[in-house]
């Protein structure tokens, strides 16, 4: 009995160190998921939906897609997202993000600033100035498209051949429409 002392031990001991871990989980789950509403999670997740649906139809609209089609593609998406959408089964996973990389105690500090004036103006201004900088690094990076099209253009036509046997049919642009500029691929 005397050997079985020192495990007894140690599982209690570890038996206390589980109960706080557990409660500083609830803890940090609970200030989570008060962070993702005052951020505005919900009402976010929709934007940056619909920033990318906006974009697919702009490049649609820049190929000849009428207004009458725009409208009708988001009204269609509309009703998609509403009907299939629910945050209620995003919010646990937006939690298990927050807690995996924050404390209970960064949670609350970070939430004692977003109650603040400043804290408050970022929520509101964040989002837009995400935004921007998302519009200015595209805008850069398409300047640089031209070298990396000169970069991969020998190395897909070093594989073109393999590449016209396989699904797709040795497509290499990704599925966009041909340039004016350039002429139709062969086949279409």
């Amino acid at each position: 009995m005397k050997r079985l002392a020192p495990l007894f031990i140690f599982l209690a001991t570890l038996g206390m160190l589980v109960k706080p871990a557990h409660a500083d989980d609830t803890a940090a789950r609970a200030l989570a998921s008060k962070l993702i509403d005052m951020t505005r999670g919900k009402e976010s997740i929709r934007e940056g939906f619909d920033n990318v649906i906006n974009g697919v139809i702009a490049n649609m609209q820049a190929h000849g897609l009428p207004e009458a089609g725009v409208d009708e593609i988001k009204a269609a998406v509309d009703k998609w997202y509403t009907a299939e959408i629910n945050f209620d089964d995003i919010r646990p996973k937006m939690v298990d993000a927050y807690v995996k990389d924050f404390s209970a105690d960064e949670l609350k500090q970070i939430l004692d600033f977003y109650q603040t004036p400043v804290g408050q103006k970022a929520i509101k201004e964040m989002p837009d100035v995400m935004r921007q900088g998302a519009v200015i690094a595209q805008d850069y990076t398409k300047a640089k498209i031209p070298d990396l099209n000169a970069a991969l253009t020998p190395i897909l036509a070093k594989y073109r051949d393999q590449m016209q046997g396989a699904p797709g049919g040795g497509d290499t642009s990704g599925g966009a429409p041909p340039s004016p500029s350039a002429p139709a691929p062969a086949g279409n």
